[in-house]
C-alpha cells in the first residue's frame, strides 16, 4: 500500500471516531439537560418557599401553545414561610431552562 493509501485510511478512522464520540457526547449534553433545566427550576420556585419533591419528566416535548422548539415538564411541593404547602406543575423551555408556565395542581 501507498503512503497516501496510508493516510486516508487514518484520516478516515480518525474521522469516523470523532462522528461517534461527538454523537455520545451530544446524547449525554441531552440527557443531562433535564436535570440542569430541573435545578434551575427550583431556583427560580424557591422564591415562593422552600421547594421539595421536584421532578421532571425528562422526555423533550415539541410544544405548539408556546413558541419554542422544545419543552420539559414536572412538578414540585413548596411549602412557604406559613407553612402551607402547595403542589405545582410546570413546564419549562427545554433550551433555557425559562418557566413557561406554572400551575396550582390543587385548583
Amino acid at each position: 500500500m501507498s503512503k497516501n493509501h496510508n493516510n486516508l485510511i487514518a484520516a478516515g478512522i480518525g474521522f469516523a471516531l470523532a462522528c461517534g464520540l461527538s454523537w455520545l457526547l451530544a446524547k449525554k449534553i441531552k440527557n443531562n439537560n433535564a436535570d440542569q433545566v430541573l435545578d434551575q427550576v427550583k431556583q427560580s420556585l424557591s422564591a415562593q418557599g422552600t421547594v421539595s419533591h421536584a421532578w421532571i419528566n425528562g422526555q423533550r416535548t415539541g410544544s405548539d401553545d408556546y413558541d419554542v422548539k422544545a419543552v420539559y415538564m414536572g412538578g414540585a411541593w413548596i411549602t412557604s414561610d406559613a407553612g402551607e404547602t402547595k403542589k405545582i406543575d410546570f413546564i419549562a423551555n427545554a433550551d433555557t431552562s425559562e418557566i413557561l408556565y406554572v400551575k396550582n395542581a390543587n385548583d
